[in-house]
């Protein structure tokens, strides 16, 4: 295993009707992976453990935290606790990564529900073509997190659910999440992102371009 020391979180979302859910944003440490291969969790002491057995990645669609370059995933919270220290290991997927173990011993942070918001607001963006693909790069320069889902550069407003594959990342201020993804690109084109309150309830907010 290999222990990494880069900006990794455990969030917890304790929503109403839902059970308690944990966002992994977790390092790819260089490597150029796509997603997340299984994770494993439990105290320090191992006196239990959960985890997820992953997914296949489609290197296809990429979404990443930056500055830390750290990848998403979605587990049940499990006996995760606020302010609990968790060690947790996993392996990454796609884009040359080789399945090496990687471990770190983090602090499980709770959000609360109304601290999310709904809005652009503090939001920037870019757009840039990268082959065949569309880099949207969403920078959020405000006061609070926000919990995205899909980044799009686009004509118009998505007809597309703003749910898609779900929430993906939560930015906290001074962070950026790049999505790539196949697409066109012109000058014209506006930027639009997912901003999520709970798994299911999102809306589409427009976010101006720098």
């Amino acid at each position: 295993m290999i222990a990494l020391f880069a900006a990794a979180h455990i969030y917890l979302f304790p929503w109403p009707g839902e059970p308690p859910k944990a966002l992994f944003l977790l390092p790819t440490e260089g490597e150029s992976a796509c997603g997340m291969g299984p994770v494993n969790f439990g105290p320090p002491d191992g006196s239990w453990s959960s985890g997820s057995g992953g997914s296949q990645a489609s290197c296809e669609f990429r979404q990443i935290v930056q500055p830390d370059a750290l990848l998403p995933a979605w587990i049940d919270a499990g006996k995760v606790v606020p302010g609990a220290e968790i060690e947790v290991t996993w392996t990454l997927q796609g884009g040359g990564a080789k399945g090496t173990g990687h471990k770190a011993t983090l602090k499980a942070e709770a959000v609360a529900p109304d601290a999310l918001r709904s809005t652009a607001a503090g939001l920037s963006a870019k757009a840039a073509k990268v082959k065949n693909n569309v880099r949207v790069d969403v920078r959020n320069g405000g006061q609070g997190p926000i919990l995205l889902g899909d980044a799009v550069a686009a004509r118009n407003r998505p007809d597309d659910s703003c749910v898609g594959a779900g929430p993906q990342a939560l930015l906290q201020p001074g962070e950026t999440l790049v999505d790539t993804r196949p697409g066109l690109l012109s000058k014209s084109m506006k930027v639009y992102a997912a901003a999520f309150t709970a798994p299911k309830k999102c809306r589409w907010v427009e976010i101006q371009r720098r």
